[in-house]
């Protein structure tokens, strides 16, 4: 096995035509055996490559992905999903494309289960960008923490206030560190499976409870700003709670989701555009 392991490892650099065909092929069932072969594990991931966001054409091996980490980068930081384009589309890309910290792109179905088998590659802990909090502040110059703390203190309030209007689909609101452009996005826990793992398993006939999210909010985003203002102006008007649900439910629909009442979601956005016109 670890023979033909090091051959495939080999074409990369000596036939890399040959590679990408072998790959295209035979990839998704080769990083299965990083699930089930631990024996084998470290001689399969040398043979893997994997999209990112270093390249459009070209894929990367783990090695050459801890080369080009970013000074003060700990983790290796990847993202799952049906398409390669679906992923570079999602809100929880913004900060590292704004950042450009590299991510793996991840569109096999097994690669939900291998990320959590291995768990590190040479000491760096396998991160997904969609899962727990996000720190970037070591890969470039950010807030201090004292903005930081200052800006939590700001949005207290309303983020107290969401909690707790939103309990029943979400487990938290919080202030985002991944967001640059999109005014909220919906996260999974770090130890919760992915929306994607669930209905993968749920295809397979296994029952799986739903997890509530996390619902993060870009502090710096305009809407969320007027937000802010209106609910700390006066708490008792009933755009307040239109506007939160729907942040959550445009969240959950970048997720790839469903909100939780379509035809609710609808009516409030008819009734919003409506009054820009």
């Amino acid at each position: 096995t670890k023979k033909v392991l090091s051959t495939v490892k080999g074409l990369r650099t000596s036939a890399p035509d040959r590679y990408a065909t072998f790959w295209r092929e035979f990839g998704a069932v080769l990083k299965e055996g990083l699930v089930t072969d631990s024996d084998n594990r470290d001689a399969i991931l040398a043979a893997c490559s994997f999209a990112s966001t270093h390249d459009a054409e070209e894929p990367t091996a783990l090695k050459d992905y801890v080369e080009r980490m970013k000074d003060g980068q700990d983790d290796i930081y990847y993202m799952t999903g049906e398409s390669r384009q679906a992923i570079e589309n999602s809100p929880h890309m913004e900060a590292f494309r704004a950042k450009g910290v590299e991510v793996l792109l991840l569109t096999d179905a097994v690669d939900e289960v291998w990320v959590d088998a291995v768990g590190e590659y040479e000491g760096k802990t396998l991160r997904s960008v969609a899962k727990g909090e996000i720190d970037l502040s070591g890969t470039d110059e950010d807030k201090s923490e004292a903005e930081k703390e200052k800006q939590g203190e700001e949005y207290a309030g309303l983020l107290g206030w969401m909690t707790e209007h939103l309990g029943e689909e979400v487990k938290e609101v919080r202030l985002s560190s991944r967001l640059t452009v999109s005014p909220a996005c919906v996260v999974s826990d770090a130890g919760e499976l992915t929306p994607a793992l669930e209905n993968m398993y749920r295809a397979m006939g296994q029952e799986v409870p739903g997890a509530k999210r996390i619902l993060e909010l870009n502090p710096e985003h305009q809407l969320v700003k007027s937000l802010n203002r209106a609910w700390t102006d006066r708490q008792d008007r009933a755009e307040l709670t239109e506007t939160a649900d729907l942040l959550h439910a445009l969240a959950v629909l970048a997720e790839g989701g469903r909100p939780k009442e379509p035809a609710r979601f609808v009516q409030l956005m008819a009734d919003r555009l409506e009054r820009t016109l």
